[in-house]
C-alpha cells in the first residue's frame, strides 16, 4: 500500500502478435486431430451457409421473376423435369430452411469441440504457470507483486480462453465464409465481384491504422489490471493493520488512484475499438450501394450482363462478406487483449530462475549434518553486502544460535543454506560437498524449516502437519503432534485433527500455529533444522510448551536458529554474533558474556526485559 514493486511488463519489450501466436501453438498442437475435425465442420458449415443466398437467387430468377420455370439440373433431380413454378419455389424454400437448420447444428458441434480444446489448453497453461512460479527463485518474488502474478494466472489466462475458445470458432467460420463468398461471387459474375471489392483496400488501411494503437492500449490495460489485483491482494492480506491504524480512508484513496489508471487505460482501449467498427459499417454500406448501382447498370445493358436474381444474391453476399470483417473488428479488440494477456503470461514463463540445478546435479543422500560456510558473500541486487566473506563450521547435532541486530544478515545466512539464493562468492558445504552439486529438491528434503511467521494452508490440522511428510500415516501425524506438545490443544478443538484451520491458520492462536509448525518439522525428522524463532509474545504456559518441543526437536539434528529467545541462546552449543554482514564474535553464552564484547552488550540491552520477566516468574511472588 505504501510502495509497489515493478511489474515484468514495465521493462519487457513488446512482442509481435505473430510471435505470441507461435508461442501459443504448442499448447494447441496436442489437440491437432480435434482441431482438424473442427476445421472440417467449419468447411461444411460454410458451404451450407453460402448456399442460402444462391437459393434465394434461384427462387427469384427461376420462379418469381421469370415468366416460366427456369431449368436447373440439380433441381430436376429433386422434383423431376419441368416442375411448375409453385412446386419449384416450394422445393427451393424447403432447401433454404434445411440449410439454415443444418448450419445451426454444425456450428453448435464446432463450438462445443473448440471449447473443450480451449479449456484443456487453459488447464495446462495454468498448471505450467504455477509450476514456473514454484521454480522461480525468491529474488523474483522480492521484486514482483503477488497480486500482479495472480492476475496473470487468472485474468490473463481467462482472456486467452475467451478469444481462442469461443472466438476462434467464429474466426474460422468467418474467414472460410469470406473466401467462399469471393469464389461464389466471381463464379456468378466477375464484373460485379470486382466492383464489390473496391472498398477492400480502404478497409485494410483502416485496419493497419488501428492495429498498433489498439494493441498498445490493451497492453496497458492488462498491465494496470495487474496493479489493481496487486493492490487488492495487499489490502486483503493487511486488513488487520489497516483497521488497527484506522487507515481505511487512505487505503481506499490509494486504491481509487490505481483503479483510475486501469479505468483510463480501458477507456482508451475501448474507445479505439469503438471507432474502428463504425468505419467498417460505413464502408460496408458503400460496397452494397456500389453493387446495387453497378448491378443495375449491367442489367440495363443490352443484352443484360446480369440477372435480377444475381443482383439479389450479390446483395446478400456483400453484407455476408463485410459483416464478418466488422465482427472480426470486434474480435480484433478481444484478440489484442488476449495477445496482451498472452504476452504477460509468456514473459512470466520465460523468466529464468537465478538459482537452478547444475547440469548433472545429483541427489543428496545419508546426510550427517556437518555444515561449513567458506568465505561466503552475498548481496541483494546492488545493495551493500549482506554477508561479507563469512566462514563458519557447524558440527553434526550442534545447535548454533545466530544473534545480531535487525538487518545484520541472520535470515540470509539461513536462506543461503536452503539455496533460496546462491552466494555471489564463496561456497557452502554439507558433509564436505558444495550444496550446488545437489538438486534443490533433494537438498531441501533433508532440511526442516520452522519459520518465524508460521504459514498454515487452508485445510485440516491433520493435513497441515502431514505437509511435513505427505506419505505419513494418521498415527505418525498424531505421534509428531504429541512430541511437539500440540496434541493436547488439538484434542480440545471442535473436530480434533479434522478441524479446519482457516486461511493461513486464522482460527488458531499464534502459539498454537507455532506448535503445529514444530509438529510438521518433527514429522519430517530432518537431519538439518532451520528455525527462525517467533518474536510475538505468547502466554507463559504456551511459551514453555514451545520451548520444550523445540528442545526435543533440536536434540536429534543439526540446528541453525535465528534466536530471539534467551533460553535458546543460553543452551546453544555455539553462538554466532552477526553484524553488518560479518561474524564478529563466536562461542558459547558464558564465554561471550565474560568477554565483555558486542554479545555481552547485546545481551544486557536486548534481553534485559526477558531477564526481568524470568526473575519475576521464578520469584516466590511471581507468576507460576
Amino acid at each position: 500500500m505504501m510502495h509497489h514493486q515493478g511489474s515484468i511488463t514495465e521493462t519487457a519489450p513488446a512482442q509481435s502478435a505473430s510471435a505470441i501466436l507461435r508461442k501459443l501453438w504448442p499448447y494447441f498442437r496436442p489437440y491437432s486431430a480435434r482441431l482438424s475435425w473442427v476445421g472440417f465442420i467449419a468447411v461444411v458449415a460454410t458451404l451450407v451457409e453460402l448456399s442460402a443466398p444462391y437459393l434465394i437467387g434461384v427462387a427469384v430468377d427461376g420462379f418469381i421473376g421469370a415468366t416460366e420455370s427456369a431449368t436447373y439440373p440439380w433441381l430436376q433431380l429433386l422434383v423431376g423435369q419441368a416442375p411448375d413454378r409453385l412446386r419449384g419455389l416450394s422445393t427451393v424454400m424447403i432447401l433454404l430452411l434445411v440449410s439454415y437448420a443444418l448450419s445451426w447444428g454444425l456450428n453448435v458441434v464446432q463450438f462445443r469441440a473448440m471449447v473443450r480444446v480451449a479449456q484443456s489448453v487453459l488447464l495446462h497453461l495454468r498448471a505450467q504457470i504455477l509450476a514456473k512460479l514454484h521454480d522461480l527463485s525468491l529474488d523474483f518474488y522480492d521484486q514482483h507483486e503477488a497480486g500482479d502474478l495472480m492476475s496473470r494466472l487468472t485474468n490473463d489466462t481467462q482472456t486467452i480462453n475467451d478469444v481462442f475458445g469461443v472466438g476462434i470458432t467464429r474466426v474460422i467460420r468467418m474467414v472460410l465464409g469470406m473466401v467462399g463468398i469471393i469464389i461464389a461471387m466471381v463464379a456468378l459474375n466477375w464484373r460485379l465481384a470486382l466492383a464489390s471489392y473496391t472498398v477492400l483496400p480502404v478497409i485494410l488501411l483502416v485496419t493497419l491504422f488501428f492495429t498498433r494503437r489498439v494493441r498498445r492500449a490493451y497492453r496497458e490495460a492488462r498491465r494496470t489490471i495487474g496493479e489493481v489485483s496487486a493492490e487488492l491482494q495487499e489490502n486483503i492480506a493487511g486488513v488487520r493493520e489497516v483497521q488497527a491504524f484506522a487507515r481505511e480512508d487512505e487505503t481506499i484513496s490509494e486504491f481509487r488512484a490505481v483503479n483510475a489508471r486501469n479505468r483510463n487505460a480501458n477507456v482508451r482501449a475501448e474507445t479505439l475499438s469503438a471507432l474502428y467498427s463504425p468505419v467498417l459499417d460505413v464502408l460496408s454500406i458503400v460496397a452494397l450501394a456500389i453493387v446495387v448501382g453497378y448491378g443495375g447498370y449491367l442489367y440495363l445493358h443490352t443484352p443484360p450482363l446480369v440477372t435480377i436474381g444475381t443482383i439479389v444474391t450479390f446483395s446478400s453476399y456483400v453484407p455476408r462478406f463485410y459483416d464478418p470483417i466488422r465482427e472480426l473488428a470486434m474480435l480484433f479488440a478481444q484478440l489484442q487483449s488476449a495477445i496482451a494477456g498472452s504476452e504477460r503470461i509468456f514473459e512470466l514463463l520465460e523468466q529464468t530462475p537465478t538459482v537452478a540445478d547444475r547440469p548433472g546435479a545429483r541427489e543428496i543422500t545419508d546426510v550427517v549434518g556437518h555444515i561449513e560456510y567458506d568465505r561466503v558473500s552475498f548481496r541483494y541486487v546492488a545493495e551493500e553486502p549482506v554477508l561479507d566473506k563469512v566462514s563458519a563450521i557447524i558440527v553434526p547435532r550442534q545447535t548454533v544460535a545466530l544473534v545480531g541486530p535487525t538487518g545484520a544478515g541472520k535470515t540470509t545466512f539461513a536462506n543461503l543454506l536452503l539455496r533460496f539464493y546462491d552466494p555471489e562468492d564463496g561456497r557452502i558445504l554439507i558433509d564436505g560437498h558444495d550444496i550446488r552439486e545437489f538438486t534443490q529438491a533433494s537438498l531441501r528434503s533433508h532440511m526442516g524449516v520452522v519459520p518465524q511467521d508460521t504459514f498454515l494452508f487452508s485445510g485440516t490440522v491433520m493435513d497441515n502437519i502431514r505437509y511435513g511428510r505427505l506419505e505419513a500415516s494418521d498415527d505418525e501425524v498424531i505421534a509428531a503432534a504429541v512430541t511437539a506438545n500440540a496434541h493436547s490443544f488439538i484434542e480440545r478443538l471442535p473436530k480434533g485433527y479434522q478441524t479446519e484451520v482457516g486461511e493461513r491458520g486464522s482460527t488458531l492462536s499464534q502459539g498454537n500455529r507455532q506448535l503445529l509448525a514444530i509438529a510438521r518439522a518433527v514429522l519430517k525428522a530432518p537431519p538439518i533444522l532451520i528455525l527462525d524463532e517467533a518474536t510475538s509474545s505468547v502466554d507463559t504456559r504456551t511459551e514453555r510448551l514451545i520451548q520444550a518441543a523445540l528442545d526435543k526437536l533440536m536434540s536429534c539434528c543439526t540446528s541453525i536458529v535465528i534466536a530471539h529467545r534467551l533460553s535458546t541462546i543460553r543452551n546453544a552449543d555455539q553462538i554466532l554474533v552477526i553484524d553488518q554482514g560479518q561474524i564478529i564474535e563466536r562461542g558459547r553464552h558464558d564465554e561471550l558474556v565474560a568477554a565483555g564484547g558486542a554479545y555481552s552488550q547485546l545481551y544486557m540491552s536486548q534481553f534485559r526485559r526477558q531477564l526481568d520477566i524470568e526473575a519475576q516468574t521464578s520469584s516466590p511472588g511471581g507468576a507460576a
